[in-house]
Formats: structure tokens, sequence, C-alpha cells
């Protein structure tokens, strides 16, 4: 009876499997979300992100363009931006090549570092390989630390015309002409089979012998341990030393075929490279942070700010971003939506001052509400044991001209 119950069991559990995997929808996006709340708004905010153009055929060009602050608010128990850091872009497996990338016009082919509360502007360029819809991040990727994602953008990948395979060819500095696309690949293959010949030979040989694992186990046990050499045979040694002499042939043939083949080399290159940073355009504002809590049940962040007008013109609080969401002020709308950008609330941003006069010091509170914080986990804040928020205030002046600058502080959560 009870067999029977575990059986049913078992097979109810198979087929409620088997229903999940047909009715599971595919992945649609990565990264944004896998990160803590704490991570994303104190480590590096990413702003102005541009993919252009959304839509290529494979072989055309791809830009990736922004801006970056890394935070001053960086968490003190992770390593820093500041000693080692590469700039990439996450995509979904080698569905690019990357031609180009720079940081403040400085070539990016190698790791550099980012003093904290600083302005970087970087521009990758890349080269559409593989037809595809794909979500296309930014990406920092710090020493001991991990990767640091952007928000995504939609890009979408067709066909080329001819229908021709995708080729990579470039002139090497010996004046050769290849395509990185199939070059080496025979030896590649042929090495390959070589070493999986070697492995199927050696376990067969073993298997032949009839004596595998379990049952040589059990010989060991009843002759003892200090008797297992008794185990292996004159045969057994003569035919694991030639197997471990052709393996020492074989990686020593390998390494002059390859050095007889390919006689110039350059090794990868590992050196850092210096970045001169920008001077965030704080524009004459002075932000004092009074105290900011987090509302649970209304899904918002509500900071009260002591703000301060140094400069000959009024100002005007336009957005605040924090963790790639940017939250709008509509009564100034100055923010640019560029095409395929998501995670934007339209109206999140409410100011209980609407202008900042010259000269002029002021209590304003600033409330940041939106479902986005849910919908990218953001909430987890205030699980975090060290409670505290950072983000980038965008304002203007009368001109149009935008100004940022950086805040952060302690957050309370407010659960009713």
């Amino acid at each position: 009876m009870m067999k029977l119950i575990a059986g049913k069991t078992g097979l109810r559990t198979l087929l409620a499997g088997l229903v999940m995997v047909l009715l599971a929808g595919d992945a649609l996006a990565h990264g944004e979300r896998a990160q803590l709340a704490s991570m994303r708004m104190r480590t590096v905010h990413w702003f102005d992100t541009k993919v252009e153009p959304l839509n290529v055929k494979v072989g055309d060009i791809v830009t990736v363009t922004g801006k970056l602050v890394t935070s001053e608010w960086w968490p003190k128990h992770m390593p820093s931006i500041e000693e080692t850091v590469y700039l990439n872009i996450g995509v979904p497996g080698p569905t690019f090549l990357r031609l180009h990338s720079e940081v403040n016009g400085v070539p990016m082919m190698r790791s550099t570092a980012f003093p904290l509360g600083k302005v970087y502007e970087y521009k990758t360029v890349l080269r559409a390989r593989v037809a595809g819809r794909y979500h296309v991040h930014p990406i920092l990727n710090v020493k001991d630390a991990g990767s640091l994602v952007d928000k995504g953008t939609w890009l979408e990948v067709a066909e080329n015309d001819s229908g021709a395979p995708f080729v990579n060819e470039i002139t090497t500095l010996t004046g050769e002409t290849i395509d990185l696309e199939t070059y080496g690949l025979d030896g590649v293959y042929t090495w390959h089979l070589i070493w999986i010949a070697m492995g199927v030979a050696y376990l067969l040989y073993w298997l032949i012998r009839k004596e595998l694992f379990i049952p040589r186990f059990i010989r060991i046990r009843e002759l003892g341990s200090d008797r297992a050499n008794e185990l292996m045979t004159k045969k057994d040694f003569v035919v694991s030393s030639l197997f471990f002499t052709t393996a020492l042939a074989l990686i020593l043939g390998g390494y002059l075929w390859a050095e007889n083949k390919y006689p110039i080399t350059i090794p990868l290159q590992t050196g850092l490279v210096e970045v001169e940073p920008i001077e965030i355009p704080t524009g004459g504002l002075e932000v004092v942070v009074d105290h900011a809590t987090y509302d649970l049940a209304g899904r918002s962040l509500s900071m009260q700010l002591q703000l301060t007008n140094n400069s000959e013109g009024p100002l005007r609080i336009g957005e605040f971003l924090t963790a790639n969401i940017r939250f709008l002020n509509p009564d100034v709308n100055e923010g640019e939506i560029y095409e395929g950008e998501e995670m934007v609330s339209k109206d999140g941003l409410t100011v209980s001052v609407d202008t900042i006069e010259p000269g002029q010091t002021v209590d304003v509170e600033l409330v940041a509400s939106d479902a986005l914080w849910e919908q990218y986990r953001m909430t987890g804040l205030i699980h975090d044991p060290d409670s505290r928020f950072a983000g980038m205030i965008f304002y203007y002046d009368e001109n149009g001209e935008r100004f940022f600058q950086e805040v952060g502080g302690a957050v309370l959560p407010n659960f009713f």
C-alpha cells in the first residue's frame, strides 16, 4: 500500500514539474534586480545611458554611451572601485564584438581605477554578431567585488540581407589577413579529439579488467589497507606508465608544435591605465540631508533637505536617480527619455518648493514614489544592517542648463 502511494506521489511530482517547464516563459532580462538594493544605491550612479541604433542587422555597428558617478557612500564592507575596475558590456553570450571602448576619452583596453565622487563619461562600440533580441547592459567589473550593472536596453539584431555567415577579418602585425571566427579551429578540434581518445582508451582498459571501483573497494576491505598495493598487477603498472609517458609526450609535442606554428605572440596585457576624472557640476547648490524615510506601504522615499542656492540665478529640481531608477518632476520635466529606456517614473518626484532663488536657504521635502520601488526589489533596503541610501539630484537653472550632485544618508523605514 505504501509503495502504491509513494508511486502515485512521485508521478504527480513528475507531472507537476513537466507542467511548470512547459508553461515557463523566456527570461526577458537580467542584471537589474539581482543585486542588493543597498549595493545598487551606493556604488555607481549610471545616467544618460544610450544604445543606438536599436534595430540593426548582423555585422552592423552599435554604440553604447553614457555617464556614471562613483558614490561617496560606497559600502565599507565592499572592495573599492578605487583599486581595479574594468568597463564591459553585459549581453547573453558572445553575441557582439567589442571594437572600441573609452572612458573620458582614454581607451579602455585594460583596467583602471575610479576615485569616488567623480564623473566618468564612457563610450563602447560594438558589432552585432548573432541575430536575436538582447538586453544590453553597461557593466563595471570591480576586482574582488563582482559586477555592477546598469539598466538594460532592448536591442533587435536581424539576419543580414545576404544570409552569409558572420565574418570577422583582421590583418595581423605580420600582414596576414585572418578570420577570427574560424582561425585556429582545426587545431582546437584536433587536440580535443586526441585528449578525448586518450581518456576513453584509459577508461576502456579498466573496464576490460572487470574490476571497477566497487569490486576493488570490497577487495581492499577484505585485504586491509596495508595490502592495497597487491591489487596493482605488473600489467597495470606497465599500461599506466605508458599512458603517463604518452600524456607527457603529447604535452611537450603540443608546446613545440605551437611554438613552430605561431612564432610571434604578444602576452595578454594586464597593466592599469589612468583616467583623469571629471568634477561633478554642482551649479552652486548646497545640499544638506536632514533625514530620510522609506514608506513601505506607499512605496516612496521621502527626503528632508536643506538647500542653499549660492548661484546667481534661480534653480529648480527636476529629477532624482537611485539604483538606475529615474524619478522625474513633471512640473520641471527637463529629463530626456531615450528611446528604449526603461525604469523611468515620469511623474514620480514631488518637490515641496518649486524654485530656489539666489541666496535663498529653504527646507525642501523630496518624495520619490512609484511601483518601481517594488518592481525592482528596492524594498529590500529596509533589511540592510547599514540602513543608508544614496542617489543623484538633477536640477536646472533658468537657461535650462543641467547640474547634478549626490545626496545620501541614513534612512528609516516606515511600516504604517
